[in-house]
């Protein structure tokens, strides 16, 4: 008979525990949320170009070995490494700002430099060739479509220059690239 009390105390104890025991479910989920922000950059390998002294009507290349590239233009002939160091795709533009020195250089629109004019143009490996290249000009003009991140592209300059000048002066111009996300 004890032995049955004691059982019948264990048991209530046991049922009196039990529902007091608190069922282990989860309460709380945790949801990790990444983001890359569009992140425009670019570098480029080459910072300055050198021609020295021009005379008119010249052409001048800003190519691996100063001559006119193998057409279609190809990588070893270029001069200098457009890198896309952005998150995203972009298409780097390009403008030039008028040369100053002296009576200085205004910046031609097409690649006929009329006096107190100079041309500059470029172009990209797989350029076909010279006519397939950018004309640059004061306001940006697109010379890479769509360049994937971590991507390089290589690019060269032309630029002539007018029939006459009317100084001698040294002049200096600057090359812009930018990037913005592509289209």
């Amino acid at each position: 008979m004890k032995r049955k009390l004691w059982l019948s105390l264990l048991l209530a104890v046991a049922l009196l525990v039990i529902p007091a025991t608190p069922i282990f479910a989860a309460t709380t989920q945790e949801v990790s949320i990444t983001a890359t922000p569009t992140y425009i950059a670019l570098t480029n390998s080459e910072a300055s170009w050198a021609v020295g002294t021009v005379e008119g009507s010249g052409t001048y290349w800003w190519t691996s070995d100063t001559t006119a590239p193998d057409e279609p233009f190809v990588d070893g002939d270029m001069k200098s490494t457009i890198t896309n160091t952005g998150s995203v795709a972009e298409d780097i533009d390009i403008k030039v700002a008028n040369f100053t020195g002296g009576d200085g250089w205004t910046i031609s629109t097409d690649d006929s430099p009329d006096e107190g004019e100079i041309s500059i143009r470029a172009g990209t490996t797989g350029t076909a060739d010279e006519a397939g290249m950018v004309q640059v000009i004061t306001t940006d003009t697109e010379l890479v479509d769509s360049l994937a991140s971590s991507g390089t592209k290589k690019w060269c300059m032309e630029m002539e220059t007018p029939a006459t000048f009317t100084d001698g002066d040294e002049k200096t111009g600057t090359v812009t690239l930018t990037a913005s996300a592509a289209d």
